[in-house]
């Protein structure tokens, strides 16, 4: 069986899968993660481990606490919501944004130029392109704070993120084909505040790392669009999809990935 998938974010390509073994490739609507890595991943939001909070700089550990919880409702909304996932608008998101950053993502949302689209900045489906098969989504992330600063040097706590999500989708409106889609993201959200006292406020910080496998390689306006064809498309070295070692590809690029 041959899957395809593409890097779809800033910084990365995308993928193709190798051969299967007869239980990797048996992918059904009652069990669709049966055979992947992913199937011993927890279930959604849950799968986002949350440390133990720790002072960090001048940032108590209360602060440290709130700014992991605020990470983790924003990943959720970000990568998780049933209506941004099925290309709606991505209102959950754009509610846990900054306002002032939170102006510029819907001014952008769904722009004709790729280089201002927002639509990245969260994982959609082309409309009418999937449908989730079941209601589980297959998550494995984890977070960790830093002490930052902005541009000019004023401190800010930083919390890193990494996070693979899997889903299971099939041709909206068709019982088949079925086939897993994974995006990973890593990236960070800064923490700070305007004055002593005042709210810690937050904002979405860029991505390092940002792909997606098991998807159509070219995406023309921000949306990934599931590979449902089966034949692949990609090209170079062959990487495991769940190895947190493989070395990112290059922007644009599609490799080829051994399973999802």
């Amino acid at each position: 069986m041959i899957m395809a998938g593409c890097l779809a974010g800033a910084l990365t390509g995308c993928g193709v899968l190798g051969e299967l073994t007869a239980d990797q490739a048996v992918i059904t609507a009652s069990q669709p993660f049966r055979g992947s890595p992913a199937e011993k991943f927890a279930e959604g939001i849950d799968g986002i481990v949350v440390p133990e909070a720790r002072p960090v700089q001048r940032f108590s550990a209360g602060d440290v606490r709130s700014a992991f919880l605020t990470s983790r409702r924003m990943l959720r909304a970000a990568h998780l919501d049933g209506q941004t996932l099925l290309g709606g608008r991505p209102d959950a998101f754009a509610k846990q944004l900054d306002p002032q950053q939170r102006k510029d993502f819907l001014r952008n949302l769904d722009h004709k130029d790729q280089d201002k689209n927002s639509r990245a900045w969260v994982t959609s489906f082309a409309p009418g392109s999937a449908e989730l098969v079941g209601d589980v989504v297959k998550v494995r992330g984890k977070l960790a704070a830093e002490s930052g600063a902005d541009e000019d040097g004023r401190p800010e706590l930083w919390v890193n993120y990494e996070a693979r999500f899997v889903y299971a989708l099939r041709p909206a409106g068709k019982d088949s084909p079925i086939v897993r889609v994974m995006v990973l993201v890593k990236a960070r959200h800064e923490f700070w505040r305007d004055e002593p006292g005042a709210r810690l406020r937050n904002w979405d910080g860029e991505s390092t790392e940002f792909w997606s496998a098991g998807t159509e390689c070219d995406s023309p306006d921000g949306f990934l669009r599931p590979d449902y064809s089966g034949e692949g498309g990609g090209g170079g070295r062959v990487d495991d999809a769940y190895d947190d070692k493989a070395a990112p590809l290059k922007e644009g690029e599609c490799g080829t990935v051994d399973e999802i």
